[in-house]
Parts: structure tokens; sequence; C-alpha cells
């Protein structure tokens, strides 16, 4: 699970802690260059949250990166 918002972002911080307490495999990201590929290995889904102040852009730079991921 990924959950794209700024690092001091209460609503955010809330969400990722939600996320890992479901999924281990939960990381809080600012935007796409903090994306890791070794996140991607082995998995077939890929879930996405956003904080309520993140940009559609920020949003979808992340899936456009992860899509280049999946695709190499």
């Amino acid at each position: 699970m990924l959950v794209i918002g700024g690092k001091n972002s209460s609503n955010t911080k809330e969400l990722y802690s939600i996320a890992k307490e479901n999924c281990s495999n939960s990381y809080h990201i600012e935007d796409e260059n903090e994306l890791q590929k070794d996140w991607f290995v082995g998995k077939k889904f890929c879930g996405l949250s956003a904080g309520a102040s993140t940009p559609d852009w920020i949003i979808q730079n992340v899936i456009n990166s992860i899509q280049k991921i999946a695709n190499n």
C-alpha cells in the first residue's frame, strides 16, 4: 500500500498508520522519486491512497512511475 502526501500532513500520517496496521508492506511517500523498485517484486497489486491536500498531478506521477516499474 502506498500513501502519498506530505510527511508533516496529519491526514496523510493517519492514513499511513491505518495502512501499516493492515498491510506490513505499506509506505508513505511524498512523490514518485521515493518509489523503490524492490517494493514491487513478487507483487500483483498495489493499493494507493493520498492525503486530502495531495495534488492530483503528484498522484498521477506516482501512478505513471508504478506502471513503468511494472512494465520492466
